[in-house]
């Protein structure tokens, strides 16, 4: 029996309404609760909080956004990637993590984002001003070590680490399937937590370019036999067209705990590197065949640097 799908009120980000305490007046209690929100990109708003983990376990579901790198798009050099992640609750988005890739430029550079070992800095912000700061230690981390996949063997796989008690929460599992895309998420103890699983016969798996993009992904997480959550590739925006970013929704299990909704959050961002991440040249080239083939390159050979157009010639 699938519950998820019978459930039709369950909480969307964005969707859930604002309730107040008894006996106080609606305004005093937005005045002395809820802080100024701030903006960040897209005109989106959204509030800091001070316990990160406290407010992961409270929310049915989150947001995570991609920040578009146009610089990435322009140069055709592949950049790290960040990821902004915001709870949702019942007085609107918090703001939880800024999540920043690193790894190395030759490995963006020549291997597929399927394949290249990375490690991901999961970074809680509790502040507009913290957002720029460069964190020697992260909240948490996630890490993917490099894995030369051939079918069966060698299996991609990324590790979480919660940094502020040294605890491993767990891991998650790329498995070989023949058709639909399959994750397998396992807790600290080693236990299987939830399995991942979407229809290969979706556009935004099956159509590059601009109509892949404009396509929603679904995935559906499972415990046991039941569908009890969902993890879903929004619609590419008008900023997100024109570069390599995404925007996920993470609707998270009712019996999921902030360990277990962190572990998802990392499914998530694996999920982004395994099927949605573009190769920036790619991401490039196509633009300019949309565009006619307009533009200029650039190259460096042996006789000095050439500036050549890509316009179409006209014919005299």
């Amino acid at each position: 029996m699938n519950n998820y799908a019978n459930q039709s009120n369950r909480p969307m980000y964005g969707t859930n309404p604002v309730t107040y305490p008894q006996g106080v007046p609606q305004s005093n209690y937005q005045a002395q609760v809820m802080p100024q929100p701030a903006v960040l990109f897209g005109g989106m708003q959204f509030i800091y909080v001070e316990d990160p983990m406290m407010e992961l376990a409270s929310c049915p579901s989150l947001l995570i956004r991609q920040e578009p790198d146009f610089f990435e798009n322009l140069t055709g050099c592949e950049q790290p990637n960040v990821y902004h992640i915001f709870g949702n609750s019942q007085l609107g988005f918090r703001y939880l993590f800024k999540c920043i890739e690193k790894s190395n430029c030759c490995a963006r550079r020549f291997c597929p984002s399927t394949n290249r070992p990375l490690d991901l800095d999961i970074i809680h912000c509790s502040s507009q001003d913290q957002l720029g700061i460069n964190y020697t230690t992260p909240f948490a981390t996630m890490n993917k070590p490099c894995m030369c996949t051939i079918c069966c063997l060698c299996r991609p796989e990324i590790n979480v680490n919660l940094n502020s008690t040294g605890q491993a929460i767990g891991k998650i599992k790329h498995i070989c399937t023949i058709c639909d895309p399959t994750f397998e998420v396992y807790n600290s103890a080693g236990n299987l937590r939830f399995i991942v699983t979407a229809s290969c016969c979706q556009c935004a798996l099956l159509c590059p370019g601009f109509l892949g993009k404009t396509s929603q992904g679904v995935f559906d997480i499972l415990e046991g036999d039941q569908n009890v959550g969902r993890i879903t590739k929004e619609p590419a925006t008008m900023s997100e067209i024109a570069s390599d970013a995404d925007s996920y929704v993470v609707n998270f299990p009712p019996s999921a705990d902030a360990n277990d909704k962190l572990l998802l959050t990392g499914l998530a961002l694996m999920i982004d590197y395994q099927y949605f991440e573009t190769d920036a040249d790619e991401v490039r080239k196509n633009r300019k065949k949309s565009s006619g083939g307009g533009g200029f390159s650039l190259s460096l050979g042996g006789s000095g640097l050439k500036i050549k157009s890509g316009g179409k010639k006209r014919r005299k």
